[in-house]
């Protein structure tokens, strides 16, 4: 029974709205690229600058919720290291697989599932963990899916072209200049409760771009290795954020939050990056695609131990 309840008050809704990008991409043409920049130069900033002025946790336990987000990317990434080794793997297998393992969907799929897993609490956290992901993806991943040939200045320049990182930086401002935007009633509360507005829009949006994603349709190749992967990516990866967690020593939410954040299947963008460097792409977008599904099982044995 709290098995079943876990499935239908978080994630069902979020399959819902999944399932409905999915199925308008099969009936329609749609811009696929264009609503992905949508997401990530307007509504994805708009959602981490509101929620950063708003934001209520302590900045001490916003600093370890960060450190835990670093160390279990990197963490999984010495495992998924050692396993590529024990496995003789080639350059561009090993680097498939640890695009696979180190980054999450903490994003399209991680941020609604901790809102309705944990409230607005929980979401908060959620988004300083994602916001870690995001900037560990803009600079670690073009390096590890071109096998190491990507230089330092290209990943820099990656970083510094990507409008999350202003978002940070102007939430950041406008919480420690004392401003109160969300309270204030002249042209910069207007200017704020108008971005807020986008910032309403990013979740639905991100779920039914997730959706549309996978509905590109894919086929599991190397299903030996995709098996490793979703091993893993769904299971090793919670219980190393457990412990992590724990020697950070974060309250109870926090290290809930944390450890639903790191049990996310793999992050959609990874497919991007393996296409671009050529890293196995079709392997990484059946990874995509088969641990999505796989994560409805088990995120729902999770959240029944989590809530």
């Amino acid at each position: 029974m709290v098995i079943l309840s876990a499935f239908v008050e978080v994630l069902l809704p979020v399959t819902i709205v999944v399932a409905s990008g999915y199925a308008l991409r099969h009936r329609f043409e749609l811009d696929l690229p264009s609503l992905n920049r949508l997401s990530m130069y307007v509504l994805g900033p708009a959602l981490i600058f509101t929620t950063i002025v708003r934001i209520d946790v302590a900045g001490n336990e916003a600093l370890r919720i960060i450190a835990a987000s670093v160390t279990i990317c990197l963490g999984m990434g010495v495992i998924g290291l050692i396993t590529g080794v024990l496995l003789r793997l080639d350059r561009g297998s090993l680097a498939a697989l640890l695009l696979c393992v180190m980054f999450m969907n903490s994003g399209n799929y991680g941020l609604p599932t901790s809102r309705l897993a944990f409230g607005e609490a929980g979401f908060q956290r959620a988004l300083l963990y994602f916001i870690a992901q995001t900037i560990l993806a803009q600079t670690l991943a073009a390096p590890i899916a071109s096998a190491g040939q990507s230089d330092l200045k290209s990943a820099v320049r990656q970083m510094f072209a990507m409008p999350q990182i202003y978002a940070v930086t102007l939430g950041l401002l406008a919480r420690f200049s004392g401003i109160d935007l969300p309270h204030r009633s002249d042209a910069f509360g207007s200017a704020f409760r108008g971005v807020a507005l986008m910032a309403d829009a990013a979740l639905p949006l991100l779920l039914l771009l997730l959706g549309m994603q996978l509905a590109n349709g894919t086929a599991v190749e190397d299903v030996r290795l995709m098996a490793v992967v979703a091993v893993l990516r769904l299971g090793v990866s919670p219980v190393l954020a457990y412990g992590i967690a724990r020697a950070l020593a974060l309250d109870d939410l926090a290290w809930r939050v944390v450890v639903l954040e790191a049990s996310m299947p793999t992050a959609v963008n990874m497919a991007l990056y393996s296409l671009e460097f050529n890293a196995r792409p079709r392997f990484v977008a059946g990874v995509v695609a088969a641990t999505t599904v796989m994560s409805l099982v088990t995120l729902t044995l999770l959240l029944s131990v989590l809530r």
